[in-house]
């Protein structure tokens, strides 16, 4: 395996954990992977595991502003290559310095697979010239953050079932007996109704019309008649949904997608939920 491969793979692992989205790492995962990490229940040898930790613990790791520099090789072998990445800058805790150690293994011409990865952060940020837990910098974070979304499994029309982030899906497209999940980097089909699929959901998705759902954290501009989403995408929405688009928008981007399951959080903010914000069908006239 080339050192430049396995540490800018190293990279895109740390990077995916840090910002929420573990699910990019799946590709690279070895069968036997074991993962440690800081918080809680941190040991674990299963990647669906490993994927839903990071999903849940994301409040946590945004807060401290988590980030590393770029790794750096500490051994390599004949197949086995050891990989440490040290913290990088930090807008907020600029102390806080996580370190990583990734383990990597390819046989001869087969790509390098995770087979181990270490994460830990120092109990303690200096402060001036003082030292004080991490901890105390997570006193304000909003106890609902380990009822966290996990993540959903999404079985395609090939029979691959896809770990998916809610937060990943840009939006969801209709088609007959099928719907087309939008990620920020992938597209995949899978056997299902709109309604079955948004029932899945955040309430952060909204539904424009007949055929689109969106979701509303990844929503980027709205002009008279269409969306533009984050990944470039543009969704039209019909001339009569308009002003109800707009508002459900507005509702779905106040919520706290950190808190509590679509259903209870539209009960709690009175707010339409994502599956049934358009009460039912629209018309043909709306589409």
């Amino acid at each position: 395996m080339t050192t430049h491969n396995v540490l800018d793979l190293s990279a895109l692992v740390l990077s995916s954990c840090t910002s929420g989205l573990p699910e990019q790492c799946a590709p690279y995962l070895a069968e036997s992977f074991t993962f440690v990490g800081p918080f809680g229940r941190c040991t674990t040898a299963d990647t669906h595991v490993f994927m839903h930790y990071f999903v849940r613990m994301a409040p946590l790791i945004i807060k401290l502003d988590l980030s590393f520099s770029y790794p750096i090789l500490v051994f390599q072998g004949s197949d086995t290559s050891v990989v440490f990445a040290g913290g990088g800058p930090s807008e907020r805790h600029p102390s806080v310095s996580p370190r990583a150690t990734l383990v990597w293994y390819a046989s001869a011409g087969e790509r390098p697979r995770l087979v181990h990865m270490h994460l830990s952060i120092p109990p303690v940020e200096k402060r001036g010239s003082t030292f004080a837990l991490i901890g105390a910098a997570l006193d304000s974070v909003d106890a609902r953050v380990y009822e966290y979304a996990s993540l959903i499994y999404i079985r395609d029309n090939s029979g691959i079932s896809h770990a998916v982030h809610p937060g990943a899906i840009v939006y969801l497209e209709a088609a007959h007996q099928y719907v087309d999940v939008h990620l920020l980097r992938e597209t995949f089909r899978t056997r299902s109704s709109l309604s079955a699929m948004l029932d899945r959901l955040p309430a952060t998705f909204v539904r424009v019309h007949r055929s689109f759902a969106i979701n509303a954290k990844l929503v980027t501009s709205m002009s008279s008649s269409e969306i533009t989403m984050s990944n470039g995408e543009q969704i039209y929405v019909p001339v009569k949904r308009r002003t109800s688009v707009r508002r459900q928008l507005r509702e779905a981007m106040a919520l706290n997608p950190y808190g509590g399951t679509a259903a209870t959080q539209a009960r709690a903010t009175d707010a339409p939920r994502a599956g049934a914000s358009v009460a039912g069908e629209p018309s043909p006239s709306e589409n």
